[in-house]
């Protein structure tokens, strides 16, 4: 807030006696916030003077005001630039102006110029189109967009909405995302337009659609976003497989169907972490999806999801791509959702945890921020079931035990699978892996002690003993080694 005043008090001065003079105003979210008492993030400021934007630039330019990172799109209008008094504050400038649309379809409208009325019009919602006279100091609303904060609700600033969701239908989840943000409710008929065009969400971009469901997501009422996105009909054009989730029965652990756990999980994690992490975000929304696709009913009438985190782990890793999230994050969701199963069976407290369990776990995470996510993960789900069934306080102790096994992040056995090949002379196969698996075992918790000799004298014996054990499993290798 004191930045804002600092920043369009030395606006007003340099504008002082020029043509710009009171035709400078910060509009948009720096108003708003303004008005709310909230952190100013951003400043955009509109003049309504033809081509102003780019024009006060240059003026800025011309007078040494500037740093040397200036950006101007002459064909918008659009001018980017700080001052060099104030180098940490990007400021976005632009003459004030209408949008049409070419068509329907089009997501590149032409922009014209026009007065402050057409541009407060053109904009989505009425506590976005609040104007400050940097002159002056005057708030300027032509919409209600004041009222509509002191009733805390979200409305378009056409009355007729049809036309601000037909020109973008981005909008319909920006409405969705500032109700959510604010946790207030969105006008009636608004909220009627918004389902009458979701369907035009269609011609959006992946990428447009994912930058706006993260902030849904990463909002403290992410579960109320949800909700309206589905709802609306919207998620199905942003993730169809959550809309086979709702009404989705489960066994007696928990309460409600897969749906409302996602809830609950969200809601736990939203009043206890607030690091803004959108991986872990979308590893809890999407941890259970996999039970849509492995929903069975025993003879006994229980309903069962056997591997139910493998098979949504495979299917994230589509979902995630879908929307154009980067390798990194697709990789973190998938860990996250493969592994949320890993101490479920450990109980309250994790007392039945054994050191050997976390090192085994260490190696799996591979670093402390992949265990530390996955322990809010699996905190998340543990309290998120039927009062009685809930696991309490494994979180605090999951951490501070996975610290003390950092030796095992990114542990390599002295061996690899050809290695084990040659051993036993096969060609390669699942006795390959359960030999590996078991040597790995083998080096917990002290893996220096492990070295290359004495894994490969090892493996005969360790294959003998597989193969005993699981003689049906393996029997084209059966075969003494030793």
């Amino acid at each position: 807030m004191e930045r804002f005043k600092l920043i369009t008090e030395y606006i007003k001065d340099i504008i002082q006696g020029t043509l710009y003079e009171g035709h400078i105003f910060a509009v948009g979210g720096s108003v708003r916030d303004m008005q709310m008492k909230n952190a100013i993030k951003d400043i955009d400021l509109v003049i309504d003077i033809e081509n102003g934007g780019v024009e006060f630039a240059k003026f800025c330019m011309e007078r040494g005001l500037l740093t040397h990172d200036v950006v101007i799109y002459e064909r918008f209008g659009t001018a980017m630039f700080k001052f060099t008094e104030f180098p940490d504050d990007e400021i976005e400038c632009v003459m004030t102006r209408g949008e049409k649309y070419p068509d329907r379809n089009s997501r590149n409208p032409e922009t014209v110029f026009a007065g402050i009325e057409e541009d407060c019009i053109r904009r989505d919602l009425t506590i976005n189109a609040l104007y400050y006279n940097i002159s002056t100091g005057e708030i300027v609303d032509m919409v209600g967009g004041l009222k509509d904060i002191e009733d805390k609700v979200i409305r378009t600033t056409n009355e007729n909405p049809d036309i601000v969701f037909d020109d973008d239908p981005l909008r319909v989840l920006r409405v969705v995302r500032f109700a959510t943000r604010y946790g207030w409710e969105i006008e009636p008929k608004t909220y009627a337009s918004m389902k009458k065009y979701v369907d035009r969400l269609e011609i959006i971009s992946k990428e447009r659609i994912k930058d706006e469901f993260n902030k849904i997501l990463l909002s403290d009422n992410a579960t109320m976003g949800i909700r309206t996105l589905c709802d609306i009909g919207a998620m199905k054009y942003i993730i169809p497989e959550v809309d086979e989730m709702i009404g989705m029965e489960q066994n007696a652990f928990h309460f409600g169907d897969v749906f409302e756990h996602t809830m609950a999980l969200l809601d736990y994690d939203t009043k206890h972490f607030k690091d803004g992490d959108v991986a872990v975000r979308l590893a809890l929304f999407l941890h259970d999806i996999g039970k849509i696709r492995t929903r069975s009913v025993g003879d006994d009438g229980r309903v069962h999801f056997y591997e139910h985190e493998f098979v949504g782990s495979e299917m994230v890793v589509d979902i995630l791509k879908r929307l154009k999230y980067d390798n990194k994050t697709i990789d973190i969701v998938q860990f996250l959702v493969k592994n949320h199963m890993r101490t479920k069976s450990f109980g309250n407290d994790c007392v039945k945890i054994k050191p050997k369990s976390f090192n085994k776990l260490a190696y799996t995470c591979k670093n402390e921020y992949l265990y530390k996510a996955l322990a809010r993960v699996i905190d998340c789900d543990n309290n998120s079931h039927k009062e009685e069934h809930n696991i309490t306080g494994q979180y605090d102790y999951f951490v501070s035990h996975m610290n003390e096994a950092h030796k095992m992040f990114n542990y390599k056995l002295p061996i690899n699978g050809n290695d084990v090949m040659d051993v036993l002379n096969i060609s390669g196969g699942l006795l390959v892996k359960k030999v590996l698996d078991a040597l790995l075992n083998r080096a917990f918790p002290n893996p220096d002690t492990l070295t290359r000799e004495s894994c490969l004298k090892q493996i005969p014996k360790i294959a003998t003993e597989i193969l005993k054990k699981e003689k049906k499993l393996f029997v084209e290798n059966f075969c003494k080694f030793e």
